[in-house]
This record gives structure tokens, sequence and C-alpha cells, in this order.
């Protein structure tokens, strides 16, 4: 189930979807403002009266781990912060049950960047997100194509290696990002404790996992993405047989400092 947002255009489709931020809206401000507790600490937490949950705090806490970091990195931040928000805005049918901040460490998050889980289905899906500015001598178009290959072959790496860690976190944040939910968690748990016997017995695969590949293009809207260029990548990759299920989608803006600018003046 897909809604509008001021400030944001839709392009939707089975397989795949495009949004284009416009302007950074006073309701897509408000998202932020009513969404970020629950994104970067997990739902459970953000429903404590704690002062470390509250929003002001976690303004504070994100502009912490953002500042000093390398550009590269900010923007990858940026990226999965919008991620985070579209899927919780637009794919209504998917609970999130990783949270955007590291457990361990001042950081973000370790391991896979976003660990979905269908209300519909009940099935996990793996979500990959990748985020740049364009390449040099690159448009929109093949910037985001490669920015889609870089996260395909990113995902189909770690889904086929058999390394305990990966899932061992992705049990861990499950836990606790589900600890009021106990249907839900009990369901996530089995998948991903099955998923975790199959590496102990060595035999990881991404053949039988659902994936979705995100991009997040910080580029003029004079020169947007094309449909087609996530029409032909989706059904190339469909092609490969490389994972269960595939849904591709790709978020354009002008730049990503406007919302820096905006979450530093929220920590005021």
């Amino acid at each position: 189930m897909l809604s509008s947002l001021k400030g944001v255009r839709l392009i939707n489709k089975k397989a795949y979807a495009v949004f284009y931020i416009d302007n950074f809206s006073d309701d897509l401000k408000g998202i932020i403002r009513s969404q970020l507790t629950s994104i970067c600490h997990g739902a459970s937490k953000a429903s404590k009266t704690r002062k470390k949950y509250n929003y002001k705090n976690t303004v504070r806490s994100f502009i912490e781990r953002y500042e000093g970091k390398s550009d590269k990195t900010k923007i990858g931040m940026m990226g999965e912060l919008l991620t985070h928000i579209f899927i919780l805005q637009f794919l209504t049918e998917f609970n999130t049950v990783s949270p955007f901040f590291n457990m361990e460490e001042k950081s973000i998050t370790k391991g896979f960047d976003i660990i979905l889980f269908s209300n519909s289905t009940n099935e996990i899906w793996i979500t990959e997100v990748k985020s740049g500015a364009l390449h040099k001598g690159k448009d929109s178009n093949s910037t985001n194509k490669a920015l889609l290959s870089t996260a395909k072959l990113d995902l189909k790496k770690r889904l086929n290696q058999n390394e305990d860690s990966l899932w061992d976190n992705a049990i861990n944040k499950a836990t606790l990002v589900l600890e009021n939910k106990k249907d839900t968690k009990d369901a996530v748990l089995a998948i991903l404790e099955e998923i975790g016997d199959e590496i102990t017995e060595r035999q990881a695969t991404s053949t039988d996992k659902n994936v979705i590949l995100v991009t997040n293009l910080f580029a003029n809207l004079n020169d947007e993405i094309q449909e087609q260029v996530l029409n032909d990548f989706y059904i190339t990759t469909l092609g490969e047989s490389l994972f269960n299920k595939l849904f591709v989608f790709s978020i354009q803006k002008n730049t990503y400092k406007k919302i820096y600018q905006f979450l530093k003046d929220e920590a005021k």
C-alpha cells in the first residue's frame, strides 16, 4: 500500500518504484519528527518514556554520529534515513525489525542495512541501500544503474557467505526491536534462526532470500532517473536468479544537506 506525501512524486509499479523529492516539505519534516526515534532506536525503545529515547536527544545523537564523518559516510547515512522514512510511509505492509543506530557503539548500523518483516506474507526481506551523488562524467540514469548494480553484488556476496555474525546481529536487533510484539518477534526469530542453522551447516545461499535494492541519488532533478532504468534492471536481475523475490526502488533529491540542516536546527 502506498500513500501520498506533499513534495514527493511517485512512480509505483509492482516490481519497482521511483520517488522524486521536489522539495523538503513540512509534511516530510513532520514524518521525520514523528518517526525518527522509532527509526533510530526501534519501536519498543521509542515507546518508552526514557529521556534518552525522546525526539530531541535522538536528533542530537544522530548529529553526533554524523558530524566528523567523511562525505561518503554522510551521504550513506542520509540515504539510509530516507529509506527508512519512505518504507514507513509508502511500504506499509512492512515492519522494520532492525534499528538505524548500532547497539554497541555510536555509529550507524552494522550487518544488513535494513531487515523488514511482511505482515501480509510473514516473510523476511533483506534491504540493501546505496547512496551517492552523480558519478564523474555520468548522468542520473547511468549513476543510478551503477548504484543498483553495487547494491545487488554486495548483497549477493553477503547472502552467500557462511558468516555467523551477520545473522547473530540480525537476531539480536530483532529481539530488542520487537520485545513488545511477541507474535511478530516469534515469527521473525524463527526465520532468522533457521537461516542461522543453515549458516552453521555452511549452506548459505542468496537464492531463497527476498531482497529490496534501494538507491538514493542526490542529483539535480532537471536530470531525473527514468523509470525504464529500474524496469530494465529488475528484469535483468530477475533473469539472473540470484534471489527469491525482488523489489527495487530509487529516491532522487537535489541534495542531502537540507536534511542535515533541518536536524541540526531541531537539535538546538
